[in-house]
Order: structure tokens, then sequence, then C-alpha cells
């Protein structure tokens, strides 16, 4: 048997962070939404497990987020790993748009559908949490709130499907460094200004810190925020997300940006990131193929 499955990424509308926590993580409160960009996992039957990516620069071994996932599913529910994983990205690694995460989550699903087990939410939390903050997220979608380290998702009413442009620079940026170059508040807001402003994007804390470690980023920000009506660095970078751009901003950000990828994308619902994550037979179109 063969399945695919696809993994959305998201976009941090705001992220405000707190202080750190006992276990070294600190408290946050963002509202995440999905987006129709996506990587795209297959798995097929066989013998001992097997893992491969095909992007440079991203781990192809035991190491990347969706094997460690299989690893974990496995050790969960008692049995060998067993089939080969295939990770196709289109998600740009080190962007803040949670590819990764998303990969691991959607292994997950892809994977007790292969090896027909079983797991309760509460067991898939568990496994989610110890792969990384992001990964709840993933087995939620849609829009929701997001706090603790990123283990509690709230789902929120979905609002309706936005166009946005994604900017992202011909570099990543590495989360640790982000986290610590930022400088950490007491708590974090009771609530979120996108709440009351009507904006789409919100503040991101950790964006004085992205700067800070790659300089280079102020400038991709302030071309992004004279071309449109709003646009901010999602999660810890380097990813800008741009609403509002109409077709002449996106021609006057490519010529000013010739080295940076103008990626298009669309806001998801929650039902329309179920089916998306929903594993199908091998072969099936992707919608989100670019």
């Amino acid at each position: 048997m063969r399945l695919a499955v696809e993994a959305p990424a998201k976009v941090n509308r705001e992220l405000r962070i707190g202080a750190r926590r006992p276990d070294g993580y600190h408290e946050i409160r963002s509202r995440m939404v999905s987006i129709d960009l996506a990587d795209r996992l297959e798995a097929e039957e066989g013998g001992a497990f097997t893992f491969h990516c095909d992007a440079p620069g991203v781990p192809s071994d035991g190491e990347n987020l969706a094997a460690r996932a299989a690893r974990a599913l496995a050790d969960r529910t008692g049995r060998s790993a067993s089939g080969h994983l295939a990770l196709e990205k289109r998600v740009p690694a080190g962007s803040g748009l949670g590819g990764g995460s998303s990969d691991a989550a959607a292994a997950l699903a892809l994977l007790c559908a292969l090896w027909r087990v079983s797991l309760d939410p509460s067991e898939r939390l568990a496994i989610a949490g110890s792969l990384g903050s992001d990964v709840p997220f993933f087995l939620v979608g849609g829009e929701a709130e997001v706090t603790g380290r990123g283990e509690v998702v709230e789902a929120r009413e979905d609002e309706a499907p936005r166009d946005l442009l994604l900017l992202v620079p011909p570099f990543s940026v590495a989360t640790r460094d982000v986290y610590a170059a930022h400088r950490a508040a007491d708590s974090t807001p009771g609530s979120l200004d996108i709440e009351e402003s009507g904006r789409f994007l919100g503040r991101n804390d950790l964006e004085p810190a992205v700067v800070s470690v790659q300089p280079s980023m102020a400038a991709y920000l302030r071309s992004a925020r004279e071309a449109a009506p709003e646009a901010g660095i999602t999660g810890s970078g380097a990813a800008i997300v741009i609403a509002g751009a109409d077709a002449d901003a996106r021609e006057w950000i490519a010529r000013r940006h010739p080295d940076a990828a103008l990626l298009p994308c669309r806001t998801l619902t929650r039902q329309e990131y179920r089916a998306r994550i929903s594993p199908t037979t091998g072969g099936a179109p992707w919608t989100s193929r670019r």
C-alpha cells in the first residue's frame, strides 16, 4: 500500500513572548493560521524503515522531524518502524513557516494509516509535544490561539480565506539564535492586538531579535512595508508575510529583491486543512504545487 498526505505550512498573525519557563522554553501567546503552501509526504509499506527528503540542506536521515515522528509513533505503539517515508519539500526551511513541524504532524497521520494503528487525541498530542513546540498546532490547523510553550492549542472560528504573499530571503534564520538574542518580557499579554485592531497582522516580539541575528532582514522588511498595508516576520523568521499587496507591489518587490522568493498563498479553513492532511492513495493530485 502507498499513501500520500500534504503538510501545509502556517503563519503567525501575532506572536508574543513571555518569560523563560523552568523547562527552558518561553511562554508564548500566538495566533496561527494554516496556509496552502505545503510539503508532501508519501509512505509505502515495506521492510525496515527508511526515510528520504529531496531538499538539499534539509536532513535526509533520522534527524529530520518527520523521521523522528515515525520513531516516536513506533515506540508509543510498541511496534517496529517499517516502510519507506519520502518527503518532498516546498516550504522553505528556517523561514518561520513551520514546515518541519507540519511534516512531523503529517507523518503521524500518514503512518497511523499505513501501519493501521489508532491513537487517542491525548496520545497524539503527547507525541507532538515531544517533537517540537509548533507540532501540536498542526494537529488542529485552521485558525487557532496557541499558548504555553506551544502545546496548548485552542481552535478559533475561521475567518474568510485571505490571499497573502510571502517574501522569503535567500537565507534561513536559526530559531535558537533568535531566542538567544531576544530580550524576554516578564509575562505574555492576556489578549492579542489583532482581536481589537481589525488588522490581519499584529506584533511579533521576535522581530527585533531576527533583525539582530540577520541584519539584512531590515531591508526586506522595509520594502515589504513600503509596498503593502501590512507586513511582518512570521515566527522566528526569515519569511515575511505581506497582506494586501497588489500586482504592482509584487512586481516592485521582485525588482528590488531579485534574490528573494515571492510565494503567493492563501489561508486555509480548518475543514480545508483537515482535508489536506487526510492520507490518500499515492499518486493523487497535489493542489498546493506551485
